[in-house]
């Protein structure tokens, strides 16, 4: 009989391996974290797109696609990323505290503001993060959760602390750089003007967090995509610093073109050179993720 059991047991891990067989009894005393946060994951993602097509529900079918692309490719990828970290980790059994966040993921979702989202999934990033148990995978879904928070949400409310200062900075190398071609301009604050009279003003979203806010996430997410999950090394640190930087200096270009005439500003800003860079700047990006240097690790 004690055979049979064992049997029985082995075959029932077998056959679920989102359900965690151990002495307690009831199906949701045994439900893994594996499947817990990836219900959570599911919920914050289902209400993601709820808020992106709400506007066009009584829209027609384009508009109602148009709110589902607005997402972003970027984002679309580190979801995929988030899932397959998740549904990969252990089938550890789930503590009380993962229960408790993911009841508070549930139920914040239901406050009606968008930001709730990123609340919530900071708090199961968090979790996920700093209780991983010694697990890779599930510690990796919770950086780059908690990365997408801060794209969508932390990284907006600290540039509102900073962008007075960080806009005057960036009107100052947009300055020197035309001083060297164009002599006699001038800025002051986050205004940059030619000897000509023509000028832009520097608004938050042509700052380069807007960039940045981009960059990196998507530099975290190709980084635990192609590393399983593995730990961050200095050389991939360094290798982020990098992709930032390359981001600041390319705007900060872009913002040089846009300031010499207002032809020029017309283009950059709302024609055909907008495009490019915008298509332009997301390809370097990739490219750069894509050869961010790694290490093998074990499975």
């Amino acid at each position: 009989m004690r055979r049979l059991r064992g049997t029985k047991l082995r075959f029932a891990a077998a056959a679920d391996q989102n359900r965690v067989i151990g002495p307690r009894s009831g199906a949701l005393a045994h439900l893994s974290r594996r499947a817990l946060f990836g219900w959570a994951a599911a919920i914050l993602l289902a209400n993601q797109l709820a808020y992106a097509v709400k506007d066009s529900s009584l829209a027609s079918p384009t508009e109602l696609v148009t709110g589902l692309v607005a997402v972003g490719t970027f984002q679309y990828l580190a979801w995929f990323v988030i899932f397959r970290l998740v549904l990969r980790s252990r089938p550890a059994a789930a503590s009380r505290s993962d229960w408790l966040v993911a009841a508070t993921v549930s139920l914040l979702v239901f406050v009606p503001t968008e930001r709730i989202i990123w609340v919530a999934a900071t708090a199961a990033g968090m979790q996920m993060l700093l209780y991983n148990r010694g697990d890779r995978r599930l510690r990796a879904a919770g950086v780059v959760l908690i990365a997408l928070a801060t794209q969508e949400l932390w990284g907006h409310l600290l540039f509102e602390l900073v962008a007075s200062p960080v806009l005057r900075l960036e009107a100052g190398a947009v300055g020197r750089l035309l001083r060297t071609v164009r002599p006699g301009t001038a800025w002051h604050d986050n205004i940059v003007t030619a000897a000509d009279g023509d000028g832009i003003v520097i608004q938050p979203y042509c700052s380069s967090f807007h960039n940045l806010s981009l960059a990196l996430p998507c530099w975290l997410t190709i980084f635990h995509l192609r590393g399983d999950g593995e730990a961050m090394h200095w050389r991939a640190a360094v290798w982020g610093a990098a992709i930032a930087a390359a981001m600041i200096v390319l705007n900060i270009a872009r913002l040089a073109a846009m300031a010499v005439s207002n032809h020029s500003y017309l283009y950059w800003h709302n024609g055909a050179g907008a495009q490019i860079f915008a298509v332009g700047a997301s390809l370097l990006v990739l490219l750069l993720c894509l050869h961010t240097p790694g290490r093998r690790v074990s499975a």
